[in-house]
């Protein structure tokens, strides 16, 4: 094989591992935390910000490794949208922002995570006029993981990858498990699924994958 070859293999692998890694230590987080401190329960009619960090900082941050918490307020990776996709559109930001129900933090082994449990809930009239929306709870947790922290590319795919958490049933899903994952996971796609491609085919960047 020549170099180029070998190093993309390389890279390939320790993706793989390192994205296997991130699974384990979620799901481990979504199993033990509940038997530490008990089920979740989510009120609505309790959406508030306190609520929210008091949540993060019982049944999230001390399942990791050594976590640093992002200041609110403050981008991590700068105002501009921080993850690409593979056909090159940028998502949005990322933050600590606990009244929107979002967690940014890394780990001392250099993963980061985006933690957002919260989505909004749009109000009609009778007329179908949009009159308000509050945020709500989600049925899951949506978890992006960047595998190197704030080293590039920074693209969904290859080195950013998307989980969900539910916390209901202890279980947690790559993105897209139930989607067209191979349409998304594609250089046309966003690669917001591509977890979900590498679980399917066995923990395995394969052939056909958009590398």
């Amino acid at each position: 094989m020549t170099m180029p070859i070998l190093i993309g293999k390389y890279k390939k692998q320790v993706t793989v591992t390192q994205l296997k890694k991130a699974y384990t230590v979620l799901s481990q987080m979504v199993l033990q935390a509940q038997e530490d401190n008990g089920p979740v329960y989510f009120s609505n009619s309790q959406v508030n910000a306190v609520a929210t960090e008091n949540f993060f900082k019982l049944y999230w941050l001390p399942y990791f490794n050594n976590p640093t918490v992002a200041k609110e307020g403050i981008y991590p990776y700068g105002t501009d949208a921080p993850f690409v996709g593979l056909n090159g559109q940028k998502g949005s930001g990322v933050q600590t922002n606990y009244a929107a129900g979002r967690i940014f933090f890394t780990t001392s082994d250099g993963t980061a995570y985006s933690v957002n449990m919260m989505q909004w809930e749009v109000e009609y009239d009778e007329d179908g006029n949009e009159i308000s929306s509050v945020p709500v709870y989600r049925s899951f947790q949506e978890v992006t993981v960047d595998l190197n922290g704030f080293d590039p590319p920074n693209i969904y795919g290859r080195d950013v990858f998307i989980f969900q958490v539910f916390f209901d049933n202890s279980v947690v899903k790559p993105n897209g498990y139930n989607a067209n994952m191979n349409l998304n996971c594609s250089f046309n796609g966003g690669g917001q699924y591509c977890a979900a491609k590498i679980m399917q085919d066995g923990w395995e960047i394969k052939d056909d994958y958009p590398w």
